[in-house]
């Protein structure tokens, strides 16, 4: 797997939320909801094809919560329509192939990979952010790219008076 740094700008994704267990997840809630998000947006804008995002929080002990949408300059008129606005941010990232196995597995390596390179994962804004290519079906069948926000290692006063 391999890893880059990326910049994305300060943006407003505009989608709809989901919140639940990563039981509800696993069984294809998150999958489900992208692929509304798919259909809502060709129904409205049939000639634009744009990738799609999920931002992430796993702010409970047995799920998460998870915005599925598009960048955007409005709020998306969905079913459960929401929005968040970011400030520019750096993220890990790398592509997930469905022939490589596990996407946990993978995030677990893009972690080890942050810490050996000395740079701190930022969980102030979100957890993790996802990129869907257009006409996304699943994990098992389509690739996405997976991205870890972080910021560069706090510098101490002792390692900028070293020699």
């Amino acid at each position: 797997m391999v890893f880059e740094i990326v910049e994305r700008p300060a943006q407003r994704i505009a989608g709809s939320f989901w919140e639940g267990t990563f039981v509800e997840a696993a069984d294809g809630a998150v999958r489900r909801l992208i692929a509304e998000m798919q259909e809502h947006h060709l129904r409205l804008h049939p000639k634009d094809h744009p990738m799609l995002v999920g931002l992430s929080w796993n702010d409970r002990p047995d799920g998460f919560r998870y915005l599925v949408g598009f960048v955007s300059k409005t709020a998306e008129t969905t079913r459960h329509p929401g929005h968040v606005d970011l400030p520019a941010m750096r993220f890990v990232s790398a592509m997930h192939h469905p022939e490589t196995g596990d996407v946990i597995a993978h995030y677990q390596h893009m972690f080890d990979w942050i810490a050996s390179e000395g740079l701190v994962v930022d969980t102030s804004r979100l957890h993790f952010r996802e990129e869907y290519e257009p006409g996304f079906v699943s994990l098992s069948l389509s690739s996405l790219r997976l991205m870890v926000p972080v910021t560069a290692p706090r510098v101490t006063d002792d390692a900028q008076s070293a020699p």
